[in-house]
């Protein structure tokens, strides 16, 4: 079977992106109704392919970007959460896209928190990203992120899966990580330092 049919047999909303590209181009393309969740239509996507968080089935996804792993590290460290802990966990589902000192894991959120809202930690002095819990946007509509097979635009690089985790079977965001994130939406966590 084709991957990215398989994709949305597993559950997974689709997002086409032009070759070369992180992001989609089209208007409206965060909608739940412009999403691919068809098999058939799946087979049609040509270029880069994006995992359209929110409008995942059963369950809406997620993912934990780390854009710097040992900033990212400390900083999670501080709540309690043990980062190359969640990396080497056995059901770890990664997104390697081929950089170093870059992560990203993906999960799927409990029924009860269906639309949890972008939030980014950033380092207070240089600025650049540390961190981002990604699955919807402020306005209510899907995030996205690029799956296998899927060109990294900068680095000519294939995204590949990693971790011991199965794409097919996304465990569901450790309970720490996910009251971190509705400490962030509460404006209530501790910043990185």
């Amino acid at each position: 079977m084709n991957l990215l049919a398989d994709y949305v047999e597993h559950g997974y909303a689709l997002v086409p992106i032009p070759k070369g590209e992180k992001g989609p181009k089209g208007k409206g393309w965060n909608n739940q109704e412009n999403v691919i969740t068809d098999p058939k239509k799946a087979t049609l996507i040509f270029g880069n392919v994006g995992l359209a968080h929110l409008y995942c089935s059963p369950y809406v996804t997620a993912a934990l970007d780390i854009d710097d792993l040992s900033l990212a590290s400390a900083y999670l460290s501080k709540h309690g959460i043990d980062l190359q802990e969640l990396l080497d966990a056995q059901d770890a589902v990664q997104i390697s896209s081929g950089r170093i000192n870059r992560a990203k894991l993906l999960y799927r959120l409990p029924l009860e928190s269906r639309a949890m809202e972008t939030r980014q930690i950033s380092d207070p002095i240089s600025k650049d990203m540390v961190l981002e819990l990604r699955c919807a946007s402020s306005n209510g509509k899907t995030v996205q992120d690029l799956l296998p097979p899927s060109i990294h635009p900068e680095t000519g690089i294939e995204y590949k899966w990693a971790g011991k985790g199965d794409w097919r079977d996304i465990p569901f965001i450790p309970e720490a990580l996910l009251t971190l994130w509705e400490e962030l939406l509460n404006g209530t966590p501790l910043q990185s330092k």
